[in-house]
């Protein structure tokens, strides 16, 4: 049962981890001046739901941010595409201390350490890795296949900056 309750704990905040990315694009975007027309697809695969402005798959992995229109600037640009690897990385300092809040004061072996230890630890490894593989500079070749990360589009924009 702990198994079953751990996997769904774990299947939606992983998306709500993706949603939270990607709307940390929409922070930064409304922060450049953006206009607001933006959408949100969170995950892959299946669709499971389209609500307004945002559409979820199935599978926890991967997301776009699509502006209404793209920031006026370079500084606007380099706003919209930090947000989603720092919200990421806010989430894997905030479940880090859940974890340590968790550990620290529910007893260890009872039904809730049994459930939230475990989906904790799961989430920050999770942030922290959707920072990394959106903040370090590649060409994904897996999920999102072809696409860049924002660190590459960063650098895009800042050797576009130094050459003109």
């Amino acid at each position: 049962m702990y198994n079953f309750v751990r996997i769904i704990l774990i299947w939606l905040f992983c998306l709500l981890s993706v949603l939270l990315h990607e709307l940390g694009h929409a922070l930064g975007y409304r922060i450049s001046g953006g206009k607001a027309g933006w959408k949100v697809v969170v995950g892959s695969g299946p669709r499971l739901i389209s609500i307004s402005r945002f559409t979820f798959g199935l599978i926890p992995a991967g997301g776009n941010f699509v502006p209404a229109e793209e920031p006026e600037t370079d500084k606007g640009q380099i706003i919209m595409l930090a947000g989603g690897p720092f919200l990421s990385l806010l989430q894997a300092i905030l479940y880090w201390i859940t974890y340590f809040c968790i550990s620290g004061s529910v007893q260890f072996g009872s039904n809730l350490s049994e459930i939230l230890l475990p989906v904790s630890t799961f989430l920050l490894y999770f942030n922290f890795f959707q920072f990394l593989f959106t903040a370090i500079p590649m060409r994904y070749r897996v999920i999102c296949r072809g696409f860049e990360s924002d660190g590459l589009q960063i650098i895009h924009i800042l050797k576009h900056n130094k050459a003109s």
